[in-house]
């Protein structure tokens, strides 16, 4: 049985939304061979610390999320800019800039942090 791949439009409008709906200021990607998990975390005086987890999926059916975010960290990365844009029409500001930061730990393990 085949199963469906996220739409990376509407997944990624919906996580910033929620994203700063709740204060929320960085975007945790945690990806290996077998599963890709997406956490948010807040740091801030003012709305205290807190850190949720977001959704878990399988690397071939997230694979479009993950495109569309590493295809703008790549645009950035050749203007030699700090901070990428996504490009949503389902957002009331129709993009999204970040900064990020991604580490490798080896044996296929990455995390990649989005700081909103």
């Amino acid at each position: 049985m085949a199963k469906e791949k996220f739409n990376s439009q509407e997944f990624l409008s919906s996580l910033f939304h929620y994203a700063h709906g709740f204060n929320f200021n960085h975007i945790i990607f945690d990806a290996n061979r077998y599963r890709v998990s997406v956490s948010l975390m807040r740091r801030s005086a003012t709305y205290g610390n807190a850190e949720m987890f977001y959704v878990s999926a399988d690397p071939k059916e997230f694979a479009p999320v993950m495109s569309a975010i590493n295809s703008a960290i790549e645009i950035a990365e050749l203007e030699g800019k700090q901070q990428a844009t996504v490009v949503t029409p389902n957002l009331e500001r129709n993009e999204q800039v970040f900064q990020f930061k991604l580490r490798e730990f080896g044996s296929g393990k990455y995390n990649l942090d989005l700081s909103i």
